[in-house]
């Protein structure tokens, strides 16, 4: 398995498969009986349709990929089974948020989530709203929706920045966006906050500034997550 990897590109094309995963058809019954336990743990998973990444690659500055439908339980299942027995990867988009005066906004997930506990960059699974009918996804405008379904931040209020940040680590696939917010971090965590205070069922529990590697080391993180943000707080150049 490659090590992990941070490479900017300046464009993303991604594209759904109508395949279907055969990881899911040969565990069916593994995948059913796990299912049954984890929704007696966490009755609020839902079993939709997300996409993983069956394919993938970088090339005069794009980013390529092929999406493979799949339901949440097969994913989930997958996931926490040694993510194995396949090669397509968990892929999702994320936000890089910056304030104006340079911090980084993460959130803190609440319990019953699948990363619960874990502070991250706001984003989500990539699903069926994210395609158009031709099957080609706008990553761009995913992770804008996921932004303001999870912290209320409007994409009228964001500048978005050009190109993509790509994260690889081991099975997992991050392509983030750029998102610098109008105000000092204070000002954007204090809106974030009252925003998430007015959910019925909020994602997440707290926002978290970071502007330092040494403002890593006390948060538990996603791999991803930590191997993204240490690029960046540590002024590496983008990767081709």
């Amino acid at each position: 398995m490659r090590p992990p990897n941070v490479s900017f590109v300046e464009d993303c094309n991604l594209t759904v498969s109508d395949a279907v995963w055969a990881f899911a058809s040969q565990n069916a019954e593994a995948i059913d009986a796990h299912w049954k336990q984890r929704t007696a743990e966490n009755p609020s998973y839902f079993n939709g349709t997300i996409y993983m990444l069956a394919d993938h690659a970088i090339a005069g500055g794009i980013f390529s990929g092929t999406l493979l439908p799949v339901e949440f339980k097969a994913f989930l299942y997958w996931k926490e089974n040694g993510q194995t027995g396949t090669a397509a990867c968990d892929v999702f988009g994320s936000a890089l948020i910056r304030s104006g005066d340079g911090a980084i906004l993460l959130g803190r997930q609440r319990a019953g989530n699948l990363n619960a506990g874990l502070v991250y960059l706001p984003g989500g699974f990539i699903d069926p709203r994210d395609a158009d009918a031709e099957g080609c996804v706008d990553i761009r405008a995913s992770v804008l929706r996921e932004v303001e379904e999870e912290t209320g931040l409007l994409a009228c209020t964001l500048a978005v920045s050009d190109g993509y940040l790509i994260t690889t680590v081991g099975r997992q696939v991050s392509i983030a966006v750029e998102l610098i917010g109008d105000g000092e971090a204070a000002r954007l965590m204090a809106f974030m906050r009252d925003a998430v205070a007015h959910e019925a069922a909020p994602e997440l529990e707290e926002i978290v500034a970071v502007r330092t590697l040494a403002d890593l080391d006390p948060l538990p993180m996603p791999d991803y997550a930590a191997v993204l943000l240490r690029h960046v707080l540590a002024g590496k150049a983008p990767v081709a």
